[in-house]
C-alpha cells in the first residue's frame, strides 16, 4: 500500500473494515498488530496524557513548524520503528483483528471524546479537528508499508 492518504479517522475506519478477518498482510518493521496497537496508543495518549514530552520550546517552535507541514500537505514520514517515548511496552503478539479492535476502540473513543485534549508531545497543542488529521497522517505513513498477500 505505497503512499497511503487519508483525511480523516473516518476515511481510516473504513480501511481498518477491509483488514478484518485477514491475516494475509506483510510489513517490513512491525508486524500489523503492532502498527495497529501502536496507532491505538498515540490516539489514546491525545487523551490521557503522552509520558514523556519534548521540551516546551521545542513544542511551541520546530513542533508548530513541522505539524503545520503535514497538516498543509495532507501525508507525514516519521520513524517507523519509533515507539512513544515512555509508553507502555506494547505486547508483542497478537491478531490483525486484535489490532484492528483495538485501533478501532480508540478512534471511537477519541471520536466521542469532549474533554481537553493532551499537548502531543512533540507538536504541542492540537484542536480536535488537527489531532484528527495528524493520526490519519499517522497511520496512513505506517500502513504505507503494509502490502496484502495475494
Amino acid at each position: 500500500m505505497s503512499s497511503v492518504q487519508w483525511a480523516s479517522l473516518d476515511a481510516v475506519k473504513k480501511e481498518l473494515l477491509s483488514l478484518e478477518g485477514s491475516d494475509a498482510v506483510s510489513t517490513k518493521q512491525w508486524p500489523l498488530y503492532e502498527i495497529l496497537a501502536h496507532c491505538a496508543q498515540t490516539i489514546e495518549y491525545s487523551m490521557t496524557g503522552y509520558p514523556q514530552m519534548k521540551p516546551k520550546l521545542v513544542r511551541k517552535t520546530v513542533g508548530r513548524m513541522v505539524i503545520r507541514k503535514f497538516l498543509k500537505q495532507g501525508f507525514m514520514k516519521h520513524d517507523l520503528t519509533a515507539h512513544v517515548p515512555g509508553g507502555a511496552k506494547l505486547k508483542p503478539q497478537g491478531t490483525v483483528q486484535e489490532g484492528v479492535e483495538l485501533l478501532q476502540q480508540a478512534i471511537d473513543a477519541f471520536q466521542a471524546y469532549s474533554g481537553p485534549l493532551a499537548p502531543h508531545l512533540i507538536f504541542g497543542e492540537l484542536s480536535k479537528d488537527e489531532y484528527d488529521r495528524y493520526f490519519a497522517m499517522h497511520i496512513a505513513d505506517h500502513f504505507s508499508e503494509v502490502e496484502h498477500a495475494g
